[in-house]
């Protein structure tokens, strides 16, 4: 007789792997594939004269720092931190720190950016003033955008969900619902229970620990559920053979 307890907690976990196939924050990276190169310009810098020119900016329009959000600040503040370029290539005196890691919107949790840091959306320039009255030049993002593969990746995320939740979510959707053995084990159960907190967890281990990017995570987390299914195949046979058995006895 199927036990009730492994046998709800199997039907609960089955739906759970299914919602998470569909919820796009589970089993996801943690940043969003949308990045904008930040950079400032000092006023005495031959970026921010050049830029001004070109641009034809108006400094009666410079925002204040103070009036930025707490994300654009952090920014602006980063970026002074960082040594103005003399490379020769463009006008000299821009500083950045690279492109802000912006956090994927579906998840509860962001260690870094919420939104692109552009104190003006929809415009690459905007006229800064300091705390203390200096003018600074913020460049987000370029004239010329590259090509976006945003929808693509959605498209491969939900695929890798697919292939890994799918199998084991009607694996044990199946054991359940027969009729007499082979049944829901309470390991099968259990790492059922350890696929959902994983899935719904993993973005957030990638956030807040030192995890590398997922080039082996997910081909790891595939082989050890298939695994798991095969094993509980396995034990199944050999239980209905071991009762089959039993009563021929």
């Amino acid at each position: 007789m199927k036990s009730r307890a492994v046998l709800r907690i199997s039907v609960l976990v089955s739906f759970l792997l299914l919602g998470a196939i569909l919820y796009p924050g589970a089993l996801t990276q943690p940043y969003s594939g949308e990045t904008d190169h930040y950079s400032i310009a000092h006023e005495s810098s031959e970026a921010f004269n050049e830029i001004v020119d070109e641009e034809n900016l108006s400094m009666s329009d410079a925002r204040s720092v103070e009036e930025l959000s707490a994300g654009e600040q952090r920014a602006f503040a980063q970026a002074q931190e960082q040594k103005p370029t003399e490379d020769g290539y463009g006008p000299n005196g821009w500083q950045s720190f690279g492109d802000p890691l912006v956090c994927d919107n579906t998840l509860l949790l962001c260690n870094e950016y919420e939104q692109i840091p552009n104190p003006s959306a929809g415009s690459v320039y905007t006229v800064v003033e300091d705390t203390t009255g200096e003018l600074y030049l913020v460049r987000v993002g370029f004239d010329m955008p590259g090509p976006t593969w945003s929808g693509f990746d959605v498209l491969v995320e939900f695929f890798i969900k697919l292939a890994i939740l799918g199998p084991y979510s009607f694996f044990l959707i199946h054991r359940g619902w027969t009729v007499g053995p082979p049944e829901p084990t309470r390991s099968s159960a259990g790492y059922g229970v350890a696929l959902v907190v994983t899935v719904f967890a993993y973005p957030y281990l990638l956030m807040f620990t030192d995890l590398s990017l997922p080039s082996w995570h997910l081909h790891a987390l595939a082989a050890i559920t298939w695994a798991m299914i095969f094993a509980e195949i396995w034990r199944g046979r050999s239980q209905i053979e071991s009762e089959t058995g039993q009563v021929s006895d």
